[in-house]
Formats: C-alpha cells, sequence, structure tokens
C-alpha cells in the first residue's frame, strides 16, 4: 500500500525518504509503504542540488519488484528521474556490469576471450541435461575463468558437461554463474580493489531493496559500497525474511547496519490494516505474545494460504490452487501448469503461479502459442468435468497432442503421476462450484494483500502460535507473513 494521498508521506514516511544520513537503514514493517518510501528517496537523491554526475541506482531481487519500484519513480518524479545513468535494475545486473567490465580491462579472462557475455535465467531448455551427481561449474584460477567438474551427494536433472563448457566458450552463462566468479574474483585483493573503484567512480547512491533477501555476495557489495563513500540506504522487514533456501543470510544484515553505522528509521504505521483486529493481531505477531486464529472454512475468505502446494487442494471446494508443486522440472509437468493456467485466468483471473517456467521447460517462445492452444485446452477441460470415470487418462492424451504442436520436447510414456495432476483439476472442476478463490503458498502471497485471508495451518503451526513467534525463526517469519496479508481479518481453515 501508499500513502493516503498522492505524494502525502506520514511523518515517519517523510524522515526516512529525506534522510540525511550516508547510510540509511528504513525498517519497513507490513503495509508501510515501502515502495512509496523508495521511489521519494530515489528521486531526493537523484535532484540533490550538489549531485554529481555519478548514478543514483535502485537493486532489488526480482524483475517484477524492480518494475514496480521504476514505474513509482516515475509516476512520482518524471521520466528524467531515469535518464541514464540513473536505473532501477535488478541486483543481477549490477553483476553482469562489473564482471564485463573486468573482461574489458582484461583482469579476468573468459574462455574464448568473450568481453560481453549472453546470460541464460537456466539453462534449461537451453542445454541438454541428464540424471546425474555430476555438475559442471566455473572456476577462477588467478585471471582464468574455466569450466570444471563436481560431484553433488545425490543425482537430480543437471546439465551436461559436453554442452556446458561449449556454451561457456561461445560467450554464455546463468546469473549464477556470473555470481560464482565474481564471488571468487573478489577473493583476490586486487580485483575487490578494482571492484571498490569502479563502484566509487560510477556511484553516487545505492538503494538495497528487500535487504534481507540478500546473500554473502549482494551483502559484500553493500560493504563495499559503504567503505568507500558511495550513500547506500537499504531496505526491508526482518520479520519478512523467507529466502534463506535461495542463500539469503538475514542474519548478517543486522551486524552490517551495526558495524557501518546505519541510521535506523522504521516504518510502522500500516495502511494495509483496516480494522482494529487486523492491527491487533499483526502488533501480538511481531511482540511475540500467543495468538489463536478465529476458525472458518474458505467461503469466508478471499484467498487460501498455506506452507505447501500440497495443502492448499482439497482445502475448500471453492479453493483453486495456481500450482500443483513447484517448478515444473519437465515436460510433462509444464503441460499440466499450461492447462491449469486455463482454469486460472477464466476462474479466479490469475496465471498459473509458474506459466513462464513451463513455457521456458517446453521451449515455448512464441507469443501466440497460448491463444493458438486455448480452444483446444476448453475441449479438454470439457473433457474433465464429463462422467467418463477415465477422464483425466484421456484428457492427458489430448494434452500431450496439443502441447507436442508448439513444442519440440519428448514427453515420456504416460505414468500415474501424470494423469493425476489433471486429476486434481477435474475434482475442482466438477465441484460444483460457481465462484472460485485462489489458493497460495505464503512465498508467492508475500508483498500481496486481500481484505479476508484464510491459512490452512498444521497441527505444528498452531502450536507455534500458541506459543508465540520467534523473529530468528524462519518458519516462525513464515507464518507472520501469511497473517499480515489480511486487511480486514486472518482465519484459520
Amino acid at each position: 500500500m501508499t500513502a493516503p494521498a498522492e505524494h502525502a508521506l506520514t511523518s515517519e514516511q517523510a524522515k526516512a525518504a529525506g534522510s540525511p544520513a550516508p547510510r540509511t537503514y528504513i525498517e519497513a514493517a507490513p503495509g508501510s509503504g515501502k515502495t512509496t518510501v523508495a521511489a521519494e528517496r530515489f528521486g531526493i537523491l537523484r535532484f540533490t542540488p550538489d549531485r554529481d554526475d555519478r548514478a543514483v541506482i535502485a537493486v532489488s531481487f526480482t524483475r517484477s519488484a524492480t518494475a514496480e519500484l521504476g514505474r513509482r519513480v516515475k509516476q512520482r518524479w518524471g521520466p528524467s528521474a531515469l535518464v541514464w545513468p540513473h536505473r532501477v535494475v535488478t541486483l543481477d545486473t549490477v553483476l553482469y556490469e562489473l564482471l564485463t567490465y573486468l573482461l574489458r580491462r582484461r583482469l579476468l579472462r573468459w574462455p574464448g576471450g568473450h568481453q560481453k557475455l549472453t546470460v541464460h535465467d537456466t539453462w534449461k531448455v537451453r542445454l541438454a541435461h541428464q540424471w546425474t551427481r555430476q555438475q559442471p561449474y566455473l572456476k577462477l584460477n588467478d585471471d582464468e575463468i574455466s569450466v570444471a567438474v563436481g560431484w553433488a551427494p545425490t543425482s537430480t536433472s543437471r546439465v551436461e558437461l559436453q554442452p556446458f563448457r561449449e556454451a561457456v566458450n561461445d560467450g554464455e552463462c546463468t546469473h549464477d554463474d556470473v555470481r560464482r566468479v565474481l564471488t571468487a574474483a573478489l577473493n583476490q585483493p586486487s580485483i575487490a580493489e578494482v571492484v571498490t573503484q569502479r563502484l566509487h567512480d560510477t556511484i553516487r547512491a545505492l538503494i538495497v531493496d528487500e535487504v534481507f533477501d540478500a546473500n554473502r555476495l549482494d551483502l559484500r557489495l553493500v560493504e563495499l559500497a559503504c567503505e568507500h563513500g558511495i550513500g547506500t540506504s537499504i531496505i526491508g522487514d526482518p520479520w519478512q525474511a523467507l529466502y534463506r533456501f535461495r542463500g539469503a543470510r538475514p542474519e548478517d544484515v543486522p551486524n552490517l547496519v551495526a558495524e557501518r553505522d546505519f541510521v535506523h528509521y522504521p516504518l510502522t504505521r500500516s495502511f494495509r490494516f483496516r480494522t482494529d483486529e487486523a492491527h491487533f493481531l499483526s502488533a501480538e505477531l511481531r511482540a511475540g505474545r500467543p495468538v489463536i486464529l478465529p476458525t472458518s472454512t474458505s467461503t469466508e475468505a478471499d484467498v487460501v494460504l498455506a506452507g505447501m502446494w500440497k495443502d492448499l487442494w482439497g482445502s475448500g471446494d471453492n479453493v483453486l490452487p495456481l500450482s500443483s508443486s513447484s517448478t515444473p522440472e519437465n515436460p510433462p509437468e509444464a503441460a499440466a501448469v499450461l492447462l491449469l493456467d486455463r482454469v486460472t485466468q477464466t476462474a479466479v483471473g490469475y496465471h498459473a503461479v509458474f506459466l513462464q517456467d513451463a513455457l521456458t521447460n517446453l521451449g515455448i517462445t512464441d507469443a501466440e502459442a497460448l491463444h493458438r492452444m486455448a480452444q483446444p485446452f476448453t475441449k479438454i477441460l470439457e473433457t474433465l468435468r464429463g462422467d467418463e470415470p477415465k477422464a483425466a487418462d484421456v484428457a492427458w492424451t489430448q494434452l500431450v497432442a496439443v502441447v507436442k504442436q508448439e513444442s519440440s520436447r519428448a514427453f515420456p510414456r504416460k505414468h500415474s503421476a501424470q494423469v493425476a495432476r489433471l486429476e486434481k483439476i477435474r475434482q475442482v472442476l466438477r465441484s460444483g462450484r460457481a465462484r472460485f478463490i485462489p489458493g497460495l503458498t505464503i512465498h508467492q502471497a508475500k508483498g500481496r494483500e486481500w481484505n479476508t485471508v484464510a491459512v490452512r495451518l498444521t497441527d505444528r503451526e498452531h502450536a507455534t502460535l500458541a506459543a508465540g513467534l520467534d523473529g530468528a525463526n524462519e518458519e516462525h517469519r513464515k507464518l507472520y507473513v501469511a497473517l499480515t496479508r489480511g486487511r480486514d481479518r486472518t482465519i484459520a481453515i
């Protein structure tokens, strides 16, 4: 949420946005206008009277977050706010720029002598994979980047060595590869000095959004900025740090704040909560006091949240989960996501959560492909609505035939797990409900809000709430995020 009126900031927001401190930490509680303050601070720093020609850069960790912040900056300050070199980008973009700078300076050497790289989000589809423990990766010896091979404890689908080597030699890599090389490079004092000087020469002020999602490399860059006089603002909420499984180090942020003398500006007033009940719940959770949620059914809610996708299916006849599982890893899983997307768009107005991942997995890049598949998908859904006991089995055969017209990926022989995904969709379609509400995992719900939120809690989670939450525990933080999405009310089902 933003401030009640355009450009009308609360006292808390105005103080944080206008902080004169060279190092500013803005702790933003749920619904307190974090993006509003970030956009305001960007413009204040961008147009400060004593500015020089170096860039003001705001970074976050996802394209969607940077797009929204960039939109807010333009809306508040006009297009000139983002005239080069001033920009709002992902942190991966900054890391790539630093790596290519080192390559151009010939301080690092990429295989094949490349100084510009093509960076992919993932190797899926782009390169052949196999089920193996063998894991090719990039390593750094002095100034030479090369391909190495490691062995993981367990097998999974991994990129094959030879295609990986050929792609790297052609100047291709992933964002993870960029991060691995830069992490190693910064361990060399001479390289770290060059990177630090580059940051100082090109950046006047740095704003880091969602700082509690940062990993060690991200925080190292923040430290380098602080050490060499770059105005640094970090924004986030320790109670909403959910990404340790991706390498985030939220526990390191308080040390950074203390050691680098960040000035703390808390944003405590929430524009999300519209009832005393919602305000009270948030305060009790954050204070670590025991909480017992009122119990109801999904028919009283606008959305259902749970820790796992599997817990959302069957949580209510009117609940339509936006995925069956996490990121699709193979063509059958991806095809099921495409069909589910047709249902979710029609029934609740949302795309299936992993739609883009599914398209990538299937190698579908034509923007018109989904449009061409829409009518055939509608016929498949009619099959699933039917009374035929093996409708899901028949629908699966139909689905593979449709997707194969757009994808060259090979499908394995039919398996019961594949049919089971369509059976879940069938149960929703045959529930007889005229209106559905979306089902989302807590991770997918972060940053979003609804009027009434239902949370499907396990017995263990009920017990955790009854004992009070601890902000140092990630499982507790997940519950905090789930229970602070409701504008008016939060219930357990």
